[in-house]
């Protein structure tokens, strides 16, 4: 394996996640005036006179947003209450601190911490008058640390139907849709208990396509899905029969109706998916690669997508070969069952001539599941990495004449309940392992990539880069170069 290219998959992968940086989102999005006290978040005016202003959120990336909006607003904001993951607090609190942060949701999973403070910012928010400014921080994790289940449902029940949902391959969607059901805060239920106060609420997406109601669950967005969506989720994984009863009367309930206050809120998403790719696109350029973006609301079951991402390294690769031609190209490209694929790279001659001779790194972000059937540690990103290789290894003589290379990790830099963003994955690994009488197929099946790859040399392809205290989801990068021949 290529050190370097290593390296520069690192460089391209960090260069994304820096791009996301709530505390830059915030500087870039907010300014206010003390002397006018006037608020202008993006187009958006807020006139702050006589007006309390409270600060509340949940997610992974808002202690960095939260910390930089009170250095905006300063003595202004009245009280802040912020849920942030088990192990990321930064900041010491003091009784004099506006804004107070709160640690919950071990491995992203709701818990008594996460609960408890629910219910403080529940009680903040349900005093709120028409002579207050509620700002709401939402990111990536919002939905695990801003929980509180509809009574009489008990968090052990909604957590054990939620887990199970994950472990069956449901995707971020179909959660999030069971989880609005279940809950007191989620589905707009936030925004209803904070009234007759006006609502900013500011958001880091990690769902694919930015849906605001689908981001920590829309604690702030209008809510008017049917309960039968719910239970056909649930249906569909054949868990409905093993529910409790609690749950299956909460959502047989016929009565559901309440009223929204559309005109007292508004919801602004400040970062995506799309800004990474962006930022992961402008540094490969700089370290002279091809940059080529795809897509960004990339979906599905690890075990199909690996053989698709190996079908379009092998379209990619005959190109370079001179085996096929640019509307080939496109015709087997279209084939590929990729959500979002983007082919308007193909129409730019100059590029499409690029293609052949260059460097390739081709960029594509999203969120994919993993259906586990074993007891392993990992994540979707590693298990990817580890399952590509494999898939790869065996149209290793149809890609002699290349190296490849591939980067799949989150940027919040953990992957399932590990200290692991993601992992590396290349053409020779598993004959790599091979060699050293190591039988991948063992840590596939168990869905155990994170100890393969702390193993496997020594875990030089881990990707370990600590909480990011930001969530896009997920970017992949694929590197594709010509094998350099000795004469």
């Amino acid at each position: 394996m290529s050190k370097l290219i290593f390296y520069d998959l690192l460089q391209i992968f960090k260069s994304s996640v820096s791009a996301v940086l709530p505390e830059n989102l915030i500087k870039k999005s907010l300014n206010y005036s003390p002397i006018t006290q006037k608020l202008s978040i993006g187009c958006e005016n807020y006139n702050l006179e006589n007006k309390n202003v409270y600060v509340i959120g949940a997610g992974k990336a808002v202690q960095n947003m939260a910390i930089e909006v009170e250095n905006i607003l300063n003595s202004k904001i009245k009280q802040g209450i912020i849920s942030i993951p088990v192990g990321s607090l930064k900041t010491k609190q003091t009784e004099n601190n506006d804004i107070q942060f709160l640690e919950g949701a071990k491995d992203n999973l709701p818990d008594e911490k996460a609960i408890i403070t629910t219910r403080k910012i529940k009680d903040l928010v349900s005093k709120l008058t028409h002579n207050d400014f509620l700002l709401v921080l939402l990111s990536g994790g919002g939905s695990a640390l801003l929980s509180l289940p509809k009574e009489p449902i008990t968090l052990q029940e909604k957590t054990i139907l939620i887990k199970k949902l994950a472990n069956s391959g449901a995707d971020i969607k179909e959660l999030n849709t069971v989880r609005k059901w279940i809950s007191d805060i989620k589905g707009g239920q936030l925004a209803m208990y904070a009234q007759p106060a006006q609502i900013v609420t500011l958001i880091l997406s990690d769902v694919v396509g930015d849906p605001i109601d689908m981001i920590a669950s829309g604690p702030t967005v209008l809510h008017d899905d049917n309960p039968m969506e719910a239970i056909n989720i649930i249906k569909n994984f054949k868990l409905y029969n093993d529910i409790p009863l609690s749950i299956k009367t909460l959502l047989e309930e016929k009565n559901h109706t309440k009223t929204f206050p559309n005109d007292k809120v508004k919801n602004i998403i400040l970062g995506s998916n799309k800004l990474s790719i962006k930022a992961a696109t402008s540094k490969a350029y700089e370290l002279n690669y091809l940059p080529i973006e795809l897509s960004n609301i990339v979906t599905g079951n690890v075990g199909d997508l690996v053989q698709e991402y190996v079908n379009l390294v092998k379209i990619f690769c005959d190109f370079r070969n001179g085996n096929d031609n640019i509307n080939n190209l496109q015709s087997q490209l279209k084939a590929l069952n990729i959500p979002g694929f983007n082919l308007n790279f193909a129409e730019n001659t100059n590029e499409v001539s690029s293609i052949r001779t260059k460097d390739l790194c081709l960029i594509l972000g999203g969120e994919t599941t993993v259906k586990v059937n074993g007891s392993g540690l990992g994540g979707r990103n590693q298990q990817l990495a580890l399952e590509f290789s494999k898939a790869l290894s065996s149209s290793s003589n149809e890609l002699k004449d290349h190296e490849i290379y591939f980067l799949s990790a989150g940027t919040d830099g953990i992957d399932g309940p590990t200290d692991a963003a993601g992992a590396i994955g290349h053409l020779n690994l598993i004959s790599e392992c091979k060699e050293a009488n190591i039988d991948v197929d063992i840590y596939i099946n168990n869905n155990d990539s994170y100890n393969f790859y702390k193993k496997f040399n020594r875990g030089e392809l881990h990707v370990v880069i600590g909480h990011t205290n930001t969530n896009v989801m997920d970017i992949h990068l694929i590197i594709i170069k010509k094998v350099c021949k000795s004469t």
